[in-house]
């Protein structure tokens, strides 16, 4: 019976992290300048795309959560200052937290949209969500905006200090979540 502490993320959480982080970023590309779009046709494209990209994130978030509380993450190298451990939990409940709320966000804001948002072509969101209201549509969308610059922050505050732990400090911590083992596994 191997009870050695594991010092890599499972591949599930791997996969899952990098397939948010990958969606995140190209939801990042399909959220900006929707308010330059003047062809309904364009505007269908990039809502459809950028409505399809938030429900998947939605769907892979709530998985990640649920294997997260079966499988509890790596301890982090002895050598990791106690600031950092507490900066690290704090900035990963935020994270959770703003990916929770921009989607949400995402779906209050759809609901009162003039255009059909038609995540996967499957539905439009709002008939499904019309109890939302529909009034307001400027305002919500400046929740989903705000929502939307934080979590940017955020992500880029839990990039530099992945780096900062890969190529400065060189403790091993960028090499739990990357795939493969590496060293120390």
């Amino acid at each position: 019976m191997n009870t050695k502490t594991p010092v890599h993320y499972t591949g599930v959480a791997k996969f899952l992290h990098w397939a948010i982080a990958l969606l995140i970023m190209m939801m990042l590309v399909f959220g900006q300048g929707f308010e330059d779009i003047v062809n309904p046709d364009d505007m269908a494209f990039s809502l459809r795309g950028h409505s399809t990209l938030g429900f998947t994130v939605i769907t892979l978030l709530v998985l990640r959560i649920l294997w997260r509380l079966g499988n509890p993450p790596p301890a982090l190298p002895e050598t990791v200052a106690p600031i950092q451990r507490t900066l690290s939990k704090l900035s990963h409940l935020l994270l959770y937290a703003l990916m929770i709320y921009v989607p949400a966000t995402g779906i209050y804001t759809a609901a009162a949209h003039e255009y059909a948002v038609l995540p996967y072509g499957a539905f439009d969101v709002r008939e499904v969500f019309g109890f939302l209201g529909s009034s307001d549509f400027d305002g919500r969308r400046i929740l989903h905006e705000l929502g939307t610059w934080l979590l940017i922050a955020l992500l880029a505050v839990h990039i530099a200090a992945a780096f900062l732990h890969q190529f400065i400090q060189k403790d091993g911590v960028l090499r739990r979540m990357w795939f493969g083992r590496g060293k120390g596994s």
